[in-house]
Parts: C-alpha cells; structure tokens; sequence
C-alpha cells in the first residue's frame, strides 16, 4: 500500500479533518495565550510608569525642581542593564531640559497624562519605542514618564515565534498521526477485501483473517466469515440436490424407456422413445446447467487447461457435418493458451458454441474457430446473425432467437455456455462477425472481463 492509495482514501480525509480540527484548536489556544500575555506585559508597563510618575510627583512637591531633577539623575543612574529603561523628561515652562535622558522635550506628548507611543532618541538611540505619559506640573513645569518597549516587543516576537513552531509541530504530528492510523484502517480493510476477492474468484474455503480481535474489525471479520461460512454450506447443499435430482429424475425415465421397449407397435414406440430421449436431454442440460452455476467462485477440482489444444480436438468432430452443409470450418489455434478450468466444462462450451455456429450457418458460408492469449475465443459464422435487441436475452434459458423447424433444440446451449464462462472468471460477448467480403453473421467472443 503506497501513499497515493493512503492519501486518496476515505480514512485519510477523516484524518485530515481531525488533524485540522486539533490544528485549529492548537492556533486558538496559541493566539488567546499571546493576546494575554501581550495584555498582561502592557498593563504590568502601564502600573510600573504609573508607580514611577506618582513617585516623582511626590518628590517635586516636598523637594521642588532642583529636588526632582536629582532625583531624576539618581534613578537613570541606576536604571537595569536589561529590560525596559527608564525614560524621563523635565523640563519649565518654555520647554528647556532641566533633567532627563531625553535630549528635547517630546511635543507630541499631551500635557493631559493621556498614554502615548512614541520613538523618541533615548541618549542616541534613534527611534526607540516608548510607552509613557507627559504630565502638566506646579509653575508650569512638564514632566514625561515612560520605559522603553524593544526588549518587550521582542519578547513577545520570541513568543510568536514559539507558538509558531508549536503549531507547525502540532500539526505536523497530527498529520502523520492521521496518515499513521489512515493507514493501519485501511491495512485492516484490505485484508478483508483481500479475503472477500479471494472468495469471489473461486476459494470458498478462504475467511477474513482477524476474527478474534475484540474491536470492530474483528466483529466485522466474524460477521463476514459466518457468512461465508453459510455460502459454503447452501453451494454444497445445492450440489447435493442437484446430484440427487439428475438421479431421481433419469431413473424413471430409463424404466419408461425400458418398458417401452418391449412393447410391439414399432412407429409409435420409437416416437415415444424419441420424445423421452428428448425429455432426458433437457433434463440432463437444465442440470449441467445448474450444477455448472453452483460452482461459480468455486476454484476447487480447477486444473490446467489448453484451449487451442481443446478447439484442435473438437474440431474435427463437426468438420463432416460442417462439410454435409456445405460449410467451410477453419481453426486458427497454433499456439498453447492455457487457463486453469474445467476440462470437460470449457470442451462442452467450445463443443456448444462451434455446433451453435455450423447449425445457423447458411450453405457455402464459413464457420471460423480462433484462440488468442488472454484468453480469447472466438467462434463467427456466416448465417443470419443475431438482431442486437435480442443480444442481451440469448443467454436466458429456452430463448431461441431463430425459429427454425430444422434446427433441433431447447434453447440451452447459449444458456450453458454463459454459466461455464462465469464459473471460469470470463465473460460472453455477442456482436456481428467481420468478413473480407463485408460483416454479417454471429461473433462470439469469450475472453477475460475488462477489470479482470
């Protein structure tokens, strides 16, 4: 079973939607974990300015300007190596720097304490993202209070990148989870399928392996196997039946033959006979036929069979007859084109469809028999072919396309034939024959089906 198969099966779409239901669940958790940490980062910054900017306030109003701007100074001093930084701006009325790390007052800070996002040149570095508040002071003077963000920004880009490679990984493990378990279903299914072709194609003995597993399949596996266990059984009581009808029905037919026989009125007696002996064929071929149908899928008592040697045996039994009517027979089976068979089956099938041709072929018309690999056989005749409304019905019983006082027979050759290809895996094939002089006549081909 290759990835292809996998892939394109049932099993692996009802994976994938799984694996893209956990997938989107994994994101969801992902993006609600980065919203909060990203809100929870922003409002524990927002407390810290707040803290520091009440603080400051505080000292202005006990210690006054010369007070907050040391102040200022000796927290900047000892302002952490890493982290967010402290950024601070002091300065009168006019705008002029009294304390800070900021070189120029920031005047796109409103004097209204409302939060603000700026990049302002913190001690030369250009652009730095800050976060803070400018506050309107006693005498007009401005105080802005704010940290830097980079080192926060950047922390939540590693925690992008974090989620981002948790749910690569996630999903990646929930696909090869679900291809994994796409694969161990379908194992399972095709050995079933397996044990059913099997069955199908003629071993009635072969069952659906892992029947004593206590999960589905194996309640699957039993289901099938007692079923097939319950097709064993009705195709061999049918073989009984058949064998024990064939005997019931032919015993009293050679007592009344018998009985006959010793009777004195000559003409009358050999009618009679006849008509028995006629009653006994269709006896006798309604049950061939029955016994052949029981024994479709059945692949027991099958040998090695060659069908050109089988065509270049029979042939020459209906060359006299052909040769009678005026019929030329010509074979065209060289080469050895074996298949496992019925011996005596497939000779009754070509034996049917040769006799069936030489009967319907018109005086100087040709009868020709082919075999080809595959197999295919072919037998086409030159007589008056048949119509192709009626092709699908002539392997029916007692169907008889032609109504014709010189033809004897019931209508079961075809029948015969049609039951004998299925039980060896082939299909019958009706159309109109091809000749050098133009079409006409009946072509039967029997060969493999397309699939097979």
């Amino acid at each position: 079973m290759n990835l292809t198969e996998i892939v394109s099966s049932s099993f692996a779409r009802v994976a994938a939607i799984v694996a893209a239901i956990a997938a989107s669940a994994a994101l969801a958790a992902f993006v609600a974990a980065y919203i909060a940490s990203a809100s929870v980062s922003d409002s524990q910054l927002r407390q810290l300015i707040d803290t520091d900017a009440a603080g400051l306030a505080e000292l202005f109003s006990a210690e006054g300007v010369s007070g907050l701007a040391a102040r200022i100074d000796d927290r900047l001093a000892l302002r952490p190596v890493e982290g967010e930084s402290p950024v601070y701006a002091f300065a009168d009325s006019n705008g002029r720097m009294l304390a800070g790390n900021l070189e120029d007052w920031p005047d796109d800070a409103p004097l209204d304490a409302r939060w603000v996002r700026l990049d302002l040149d913190v001690e030369g570095a250009n652009g730095a993202p800050v976060l803070g508040r400018a506050l309107l002071m006693p005498q007009d003077n401005r105080l802005f209070v704010g940290r830097t963000t980079d080192a926060r920004r950047q922390a939540l880009a590693e925690l992008r990148t974090v989620f981002a490679a948790g749910f690569a990984a996630s999903l990646g493990l929930g696909i090869l989870g679900g291809l994994a378990a796409a694969g161990l279903v379908r194992g399972k299914v095709a050995r079933l399928n397996a044990a059913l072709h099997a069955v199908r194609d003629g071993a009635v003995d072969r069952r659906a392996p892992g029947d004593d597993a206590s999960d589905e399949f194996g309640v699957l596996a039993r289901n099938i196997n007692m079923a097939l266990d319950r097709i064993e059984r009705l195709m061999s009581v049918q073989r009984e039946v058949n064998d024990l009808t064939a005997h019931e029905l032919k015993s009293p037919l050679l007592r009344i033959d018998h009985t006959l026989a010793e009777v004195d009125q000559e003409e009358a007696i050999q009618r009679a006979r006849a008509q028995l002996e006629d009653l006994a064929g269709l006896i006798e071929a309604l049950l061939d036929i029955s016994a052949v149908s029981a024994q479709i899928g059945d692949s027991r008592g099958l040998e090695a069979v060659d069908l050109a040697e089988t065509v270049r045996h029979l042939a020459p039994l209906y060359a006299d007859v052909a040769e009678e009517a005026g019929i030329s027979l010509e074979v065209d089976a060289d080469a050895p084109v074996t298949l496992a068979g019925s011996q005596v089956q497939l000779s009754r099938l070509i034996a049917n469809l040769i006799d069936n041709a030489v009967k319907f072929s018109t005086e100087g018309g040709t009868v020709r028999v082919s075999v080809k690999p595959g197999p295919v056989l072919e037998v086409s005749d030159q007589g008056p072919g048949i119509p192709e409304e009626a092709r699908e019905k002539i392997f029916t019983r007692f169907v008889r396309t032609h109504e014709d006082g010189r033809v004897r027979g019931h209508g079961l050759g075809l029948s015969f034939v049609h039951a004998a290809a299925r039980r060896h895996g082939l299909i019958v094939e009706v159309g109109e024959a091809s000749w050098p002089e133009g079409p006409g006549g009946a072509r039967f081909v029997v060969r493999r089906p397309p699939e097979a």
